[in-house]
């Protein structure tokens, strides 16, 4: 008669399925910039002046770095002023040539194909002399550095007066963070975009959860770990900095 009690009265509680109790899933993760570039010219020289330090914060097209260019410009200006001399050359050849074409009759086969030949050559000393000017001005452009995003300088590896040509100068990250998450596979099937994690910093969970954002599509075969981001905002977290937490399902 007890137990039949016992049982009625147990059957009167409410039962709690898995839908009703929030889930923890313990993960680490590590916190990286959302793009990270590493910095260089095209062109080689001598550096000249370099306008930034570690730790400072650009503006997307902020000059970064300037390599010598008065042997640059000077080239420029060569380029350019033989340009403008063969576009001259290469106008008056071309009025020649049509004004002769018109009166073809008049002029013997010679001295036709003569004027010929000198438009066709002067045409090609032009498409020279500009493609000339066009590289020239590259180079030039291609000797100053410039921000390709808005963000910081977290290295630098260069110093005023090197011979550079290609190699690293500069890193550039961005101002946003995102967090790496890795956690067991065996919720890969259950972590979805739109859940939180809460980061836990030196033993102690951080009041404002992050949302995931991405779930990579494939597990690691090395580690049998699963891996997500989340984008880090309203926290001042720095790139490199690693820990564990939760992600609330």
């Amino acid at each position: 008669m007890r137990y039949a009690f016992m049982i009625l009265w147990f059957g009167l509680l409410p039962l709690v399925g898995k839908e009703g109790v929030e889930r923890e899933i313990y993960v680490t993760f590590v916190v990286r910039a959302s793009q990270t570039s590493t910095l260089s010219l095209a062109s080689s020289g001598i550096v000249e002046s370099i306008f930034v330090e570690v730790g400072d914060k650009v503006a997307k097209g902020d000059k970064l770095l300037q390599l010598k260019t008065k042997e640059l410009y000077q080239k420029l200006q060569i380029a350019k002023a033989t340009m403008e001399a063969i576009e001259q050359k290469y106008q008056f050849i071309t009025h020649q040539y049509e004004r002769y074409q018109k009166s073809q009759v008049a002029l013997d086969k010679n001295t036709l194909e003569k004027i010929k030949t000198e438009y066709y050559t002067s045409g090609f000393e032009l498409k020279k002399a500009r493609a000339n000017y066009a590289l020239q001005k590259e180079l030039l452009d291609n000797a100053t550095l410039y921000a390709p995003f808005s963000g910081v300088i977290i290295a630098k590896n260069v110093e005023i007066g090197e011979v550079i040509g290609g190699s690293p100068l500069l890193t550039l990250e961005t101002f946003e963070k995102k967090a790496i998450l890795e956690f067991d596979s065996r919720y890969f099937q259950e972590v979805k975009v739109g859940d939180r994690f809460i980061i836990s910093l030196n033993g102690e969970k951080q009041g404002v959860p992050l949302v995931l954002n991405k779930i990579y599509p494939s597990i690691n075969s090395k580690t049998k770990k699963a891996m997500a981001e989340a984008l880090i905002v309203d926290l001042e977290i720095p790139s490199g900095t690693f820990g564990d937490g939760y992600i609330m399902e």
